[in-house]
C-alpha cells in the first residue's frame, strides 16, 4: 500500500467532513429571527414537504453535499438515546430540526476518519495488518465518542455562561420594566442587546420573544426555555414570571427579588469553588512542586556526602 495515497485519501476524507460540519453548524450569517422562521416553517410542513427543498439563494459545496447526505440518513428513531442526544444539542445551542441527523451524520466522519487514521498509522509504523486494524477498532471508536464528548463538554459550558449571564439580564429586564415597558418589549428589547454582544442568554430571549410573536404565550415560551436551557435557576425564574402574569402582581418587584436570589447564589457559588480550588492544588503540588523542592533541597547534600563516600 501506497503510503502517499493512503495520505491522500485521508486528508480529503477530513477535509470534506470538515465542510459539511462547519457548513452545517456556521455556514449561515443570516439573523437569528430569519432562521427561527425557517424552522417553524420546516416544522410546520415537515409531513408535506421535503425539508430540503431548492432554495432561491446560492449554496456552497460543502451545504449541497451535506444536504445529500442528510437526504440519504434515516430518520432517527424514537428512543431515550436519540432523546438524550436532542436535548443535549438544544442545551449545546444547536435548535435547528437537523440537529439530530446532523451530529448522528458528523459521527459517522469521525468513525470513518478515525479508524483510517489509526489503519495507516500502525500500518505505516509497525508494518503489520492486524496490529493495523486493532488500531483502526480503536481509531473508529475513539471517534465515534469523541463528537459525544464534545457535546457534552460545549452544554455543560453553554449553561454556565447562561447561569452566570442571568443575574446581570435580570437587571436589564428590572430597569426596563420599571421604566415602562411590558414584560414581553422588555425581553425582546434585552435579548436583542444581549445577542447583539453574543451573549448565550440572549439568543435564548430571542427565541423566547420570536416564540410569542409567532403565536405562543408568554408563559409557554418561558416554560419552553427552563426546557431548552436545562439551566437549574431558569425553571423557578420562569415559574415566578408566569405566576405574576397570571395573578396581575407586579413584574419589578419580583424581578428585583429573583435577581438578587440569583447573585447571592452566584456567590456562594464563587466561594464554594474558592474552597474546592485549595484542595485541587494539593495534587499538582505533591506531584510537581514537592519533588522539584526534595530535589532542589537534597541534592547538594546527596552529592557532598557522595563525594566523602568515594574519597580513597
Amino acid at each position: 500500500m501506497n503510503s502517499f495515497l493512503v495520505s491522500t485519501a485521508i486528508f480529503c476524507l477530513a477535509g470534506v467532513a470538515a465542510m459539511a460540519i462547519y457548513a452545517a453548524f456556521f455556514g449561515s450569517h443570516r439573523t437569528f429571527q430569519e432562521r427561527f422562521a425557517e424552522i417553524a416553517a420546516r416544522d410546520r410542513f415537515a409531513h408535506a414537504a421535503n425539508p430540503f427543498a431548492a432554495q432561491a439563494e446560492a449554496e456552497s459545496v460543502g451545504r449541497m453535499f451535506l444536504q445529500w447526505a442528510l437526504a440519504r440518513m434515516p430518520e432517527p428513531k424514537e428512543n431515550p438515546g436519540a432523546k438524550k442526544i436532542a436535548q443535549m444539542l438544544t442545551c449545546a445551542g444547536f435548535i435547528r430540526s437537523s440537529a439530530v441527523r446532523v451530529f448522528q451524520l458528523a459521527r459517522i466522519f469521525t468513525l470513518a476518519i478515525g479508524a483510517l487514521l489509526g489503519f495507516a498509522a500502525a500500518y505505516l509504523w509497525f508494518g503489520h495488518a492486524a496490529k493495523a486494524i486493532a488500531f483502526a477498532l480503536m481509531g473508529g471508536v475513539a471517534g465515534w465518542v469523541g463528537p459525544l464528548y464534545y457535546l457534552q463538554k460545549r452544554a455543560a459550558r453553554r449553561q454556565t455562561e447562561i447561569a452566570r449571564q442571568l443575574s446581570d439580564v435580570l437587571d436589564l429586564l428590572v430597569v426596563c420594566v420599571e421604566a415602562g415597558l411590558g414584560l414581553f418589549e422588555a425581553i425582546k428589547i434585552v435579548g436583542d442587546e444581549t445577542d447583539r454582544q453574543e451573549q448565550a442568554i440572549g439568543k435564548e430571549l430571542t427565541l423566547v420573544a420570536g416564540e410569542v410573536a409567532a403565536g405562543n404565550s408568554l408563559g409557554q415560551a418561558l416554560r419552553n426555555l427552563a426546557e431548552r436551557t436545562a439551566v437549574e435557576d431558569v425553571r423557578p425564574l420562569a415559574a415566578t414570571l408566569i405566576q405574576s402574569e397570571q395573578l396581575g402582581a407586579q413584574i419589578g418587584p419580583a424581578l428585583r427579588a429573583s435577581s438578587d436570589s440569583l447573585r447571592v447564589k452566584r456567590r456562594l457559588r464563587a466561594e464554594e469553588a474558592a474552597q474546592k480550588s485549595t484542595i485541587k492544588i494539593l495534587f499538582p503540588l505533591v506531584l510537581f512542586v514537592l519533588p522539584a523542592m526534595l530535589l532542589a533541597i537534597l541534592a547538594p547534600a546527596m552529592i557532598q556526602a557522595m563525594r566523602t563516600l568515594t574519597v580513597p
